[in-house]
């Protein structure tokens, strides 16, 4: 999960996202490049950078992600 502290690269992850980003790496640097999980993350997160409403941004961000991690382990 190192590729989380390497905040010179990636840009600011929301607060409310943070922990979503860790279970991710939890989940997936063992079958993924972390880097893949980093754009992937940053990606959907970016979708949702401006809400304002940001009550489900984090449930959101989960699916999206998710969805888009299974489906690049299915092609592996």
């Amino acid at each position: 999960m190192a590729s989380l502290a390497d905040s010179g690269t990636r840009p600011e992850i929301h607060a409310d996202l943070h922990a979503v980003a860790v279970f991710f790496h939890q989940e997936y640097d063992d079958c993924l490049d972390p880097r893949v999980v980093d754009e992937c993350f940053d990606q959907v997160a970016a979708r949702f950078a401006h809400a304002t409403v940001r009550s489900f941004v984090p449930l959101l961000v989960t699916r999206y992600v998710r969805d888009e991690l299974q489906a690049r382990l299915g092609q592996t």
